[in-house]
């Protein structure tokens, strides 16, 4: 059996307010440009090499980011073969009897939302195995490591005109790392399975079914309510404070994740037949003005409960604020 280790570059709306993201939707968020892909020998040496442009179809205009990362740009593409007959091209140059290996497990995800969107499912391929989770594993990394961060960690030098970022030298950089494991052939135990892809920012968007407690005052302190998870990478989130109440039955709050930035945080509660308080939560992405308004009612609320300390002794109790309340909102209506 053969390994090859392949990579790839793909391009992205320019904006996902453009007409093109709005016909094709999350049906093709990302599309391939290039495959870059190097065939190992019995030892491991660098046996043959392939890089495939491909000419985008639908997202024509190479998004800024992409080409000044990849050197990849609408005239370059221009001649280059459609995805099908690339996808076809690279195939007949694997052969038989080879494995696919990637670094990382976007590869997959992407391939396959290719393969799908323009109907290639006809073109067999084997498993894609990630060697960036092997390699993670054998060196016990509490993280996953990028392929420069391997390559520093295996003192590989990278060669000053092979630059990153390009699918063929990303392919060949991967090989060297690849070469440095001790049992490579345990690679074959990480198979991956594409994953469903999805609008950057609808990933970070989570709706969660409602929760029954005993009293509002329950449910503010509930692991979902203080420990939510990211909807993206599921770390525990970091409260940015505590919640403040916009209205009887709802309240707002951000949190932090390490590495998606700040998230808003809405809570919403209704009393179900029984008299238990229902709760709600939405997670988005927090805007720069989300922020600012919760800091805001923060301080403000500080203020207000003082005040109302300071008349009636004791604060107020949620529970008869949301059953007294003049309508209960439903959840996300």
């Amino acid at each position: 059996m053969t390994y090859i280790i392949l990579d790839l570059e793909w391009n992205q709306p320019i904006s996902y307010q453009s007409s093109t993201y709005k016909k094709v939707g999350d049906k093709l968020i990302f599309e391939m440009i290039q495959i870059g892909a190097v065939k190992l020998a019995p030892d491991l040496s660098i046996a043959d090499t392939i890089s495939i442009p491909i000419a985008p179809t639908h997202y024509l205009r190479i998004h800024p980011r992409i080409r000044r990362m990849t050197g990849l740009d609408s005239e370059t593409l221009a001649g280059a073969p459609a995805f099908r007959e690339a996808l076809e091209q690279f195939a007949a140059w694997c052969g038989e009897d080879y494995t696919l290996l990637t670094w990382g497990c976007d590869d997959v995800s992407v391939l396959y939302q290719n393969i799908s969107f323009f109907g290639c499912e006809d073109i067999p391929l084997p498993p894609l195995c990630d060697i960036q989770r092997l390699f993670s594993d054998v060196h016990q990394l509490k993280d996953r490591a990028g392929l420069k961060a391997a390559m520093d960690m295996m003192e590989i030098v990278p060669d000053e005109s092979m630059s990153f970022h390009n699918a063929l030298n990303d392919a060949w950089y991967t090989a060297l790392v690849f070469r440095t494991l001790p049992d490579p052939a345990a690679v074959l135990n990480y198979a991956q399975k594409p994953k469903q892809l999805i609008h950057p920012r609808k990933a970070l968007k989570e709706k969660i079914p409602g929760e029954a407690f005993d009293s509002v005052r329950e449910a503010l302190k509930s692991d979902a309510a203080i420990h939510p998870v990211c909807p993206r990478c599921g770390r525990v989130l970091v409260m940015d404070g505590e919640y403040i109440k916009q209205s009887a039955d709802r309240y707002i709050a951000v949190a932090r994740c390490k590495n998606h930035g700040r998230l808003l945080l809405r809570l919403r509660f209704r009393i179900d037949d029984d008299g238990r308080k229902v709760m709600y939560r939405t997670t988005a992405p927090a805007t720069a003005s989300n922020v600012a308004y919760v800091h805001t009612k923060q301080l403000q609320m500080q203020k207000r409960m003082e005040a109302w300390l300071a008349e009636h002794g004791a604060p107020p109790d949620p529970d008869e604020e949301l059953l007294n309340a003049e309508s209960c909102s439903m959840p996300f209506d």
